[in-house]
């Protein structure tokens, strides 16, 4: 039989609450050597609270410390005294394994182990003392149980028929059953106070357990599992709870643990300096449902908290963000150059028309384009009714005082009425054309040009109506009004 397994069956019982402290010693002898790394034909070693503080092995033959509070605060006398003690105990075993081989008749082929455990546990006081509560001395063969004490009783108990023999022999001994209740609630106590004394010093010195958590997809889709992982214990005593919504959650509703396991080894690797628990459960993506962790190391709450949404969905969250903000930027950049190039459409279509109208007609010589406006009409013509800071050099051109057409023959001659008579007739073409004001409303307005020509520039002050306050000025200086025989005739 395999001894790792055996070691395993055997200590599984040391594991105890947190407000119990136990110190226990646990020898193992093998009918044979094997040829094993880490494994010798004897072993023995000193337990508190799950952590090893002594060993001893057949090979190196010395008890030695396991812990550094241990080699610090117990002198070289006490590890001479163990090793004695430990090379006494390794003879014993040797010669019970022939012993129980021969009642199991077992041959020596095979191999067969017998373990011994023995020990106290102690409760914690008020006054910060330990109060005995438990002490156990059992016998294992091949991961079997073989023989274990009732302090209760004082006496032994043989669960097998082949363990009678010795029970019998052992409860005949009164001695030996009293100085077996003697150590268990008196001397192993003693050194379970002072073991706790020793370590809780260093306990307090050492650094605090790492606590990690994370969401992690799984190969299933639309589902995760959330680990939470206590890492670099110095003892065995720690929990990790799982809570959905304050309730908390057990093997039944899914979580599974990868039980106290070693994290780190000493130098020979035969020894755990530390240790780990992960917890863990799977859940759906959808799950709305709050889940915390909480874990407690050595009876205090070490870390607490509560998992984050799965990263997938984050991620997802901000890819869907990012595509809402990049089309709203497209949009926004397809906006603005439609804008662009629908204005850079309506000026080249304003330029084209406004060439067009100045080869109809030409600016007039104060510089304005034609069509723009003057912004008052008193500013528009002189004292002497003639345009504010224009001039007109055409109509000085068109008559000379005389009545003769500038560069006409001298011998020719303009009939004054004809003319007038042209003149009002090209007056009223330009009225009709480009003022919709009735024939009624164009005698009332006509008995004087003076007064005509302002009332036009108030109405319209675009280069049109100047042009007809210009030849209406020149007519009122040159020509007397013409007679409008048209009556109540609207113009449109």
């Amino acid at each position: 039989m395999d001894s790792g397994v055996v070691f395993l069956i055997f200590t599984c019982f040391s594991v105890v609450g947190s407000e119990i402290h136990t110190l226990e010693y646990i020898y193992t002898a093998l009918s044979k050597p094997v040829e094993v790394p880490g494994v010798y034909e004897f072993t023995a070693m000193g337990i508190l609270d799950n952590e090893q503080i002594d060993y001893y092995n057949s090979k190196d033959k010395t008890k030695i410390p396991r812990q550094t509070w241990m080699s610090e605060r117990l002198d070289d006398n006490y590890w001479d005294k163990g090793t004695s003690s430990r090379k006494s105990k390794e003879q014993w075993f040797k010669v019970n394994v022939e012993i129980l081989m021969n009642r199991m008749n077992h041959n020596y082929s095979g191999l067969h182990v017998l373990q011994w455990r023995h020990g106290c546990q102690g409760e914690p006081q008020p006054d910060g003392t330990l109060a005995f509560r438990d002490g156990f001395d059992q016998y294992s063969y091949d991961g079997g149980d073989f023989l274990s004490f009732d302090p209760g009783h004082l006496q032994w108990v043989a669960p097998v028929s082949q363990a009678v023999p010795t029970k019998m022999k052992w409860d005949h001994s009164q001695t030996l059953n009293q100085y077996t209740e003697g150590y268990l609630k008196r001397e192993c106590m003693d050194w379970l106070s002072k073991f706790m004394g020793y370590g809780e010093k260093d306990l307090k010195n050492q650094s605090a357990p790492g606590v990690y958590s994370r969401a992690k997809t799984t190969k299933t889709p639309g589902k995760v599992i959330l680990h939470c992982l206590a890492t670099g214990l110095h003892t065995r005593d720690v929990e990790v709870d799982i809570y959905r919504n304050d309730d908390h959650m057990t093997e039944a509703d899914g979580v599974t643990s990868t039980g106290i396991r070693p994290s780190e080894f000493s130098a020979d690797g035969t020894i755990a300096k530390t240790y780990q628990l992960k917890k863990s459960i799977e859940i759906l993506k959808s799950d709305l449902d709050i889940y915390r962790y909480k874990v407690t190391y050595r009876g205090d709450v070490t870390a607490a908290g509560k998992w984050e949404p799965e990263s997938d969905q984050v991620t997802m969250i901000a890819i869907v963000v990012a595509l809402v903000l990049l089309i709203c930027c497209i949009v926004a950049i397809v906006a603005v150059f439609l804008v662009l190039r629908y204005k850079k459409k309506v000026t080249s279509s304003r330029s084209s028309t406004t060439t067009d109208k100045e080869l109809e007609t030409q600016p007039l010589e104060n510089g304005e384009p034609n069509g723009t406006c003057i912004p008052e009409a008193e500013n528009l013509m002189h004292p002497n009714g003639e345009p504010n800071g224009t001039s007109i050099p055409e109509a000085e051109k068109l008559m000379q005082p005389n009545g003769k057409s500038k560069g006409s023959s001298p011998s020719g001659s303009i009939d004054s009425g004809r003319f007038s008579s042209k003149l009002g007739t090209v007056l009223l073409v330009l009225k009709i054309q480009y003022f919709p004001f009735s024939i009624d409303q164009y005698q009332k307005y006509q008995t004087s040009w003076g007064t005509s020509s302002i009332l036009w520039g108030r109405t319209c002050k675009c280069v049109r109506c100047r042009f007809v306050m210009q030849i209406t000025s020149l007519a009122k200086t040159k020509y007397p009004p013409p007679i409008l025989k048209t009556q109540k005739t609207t113009i449109n």
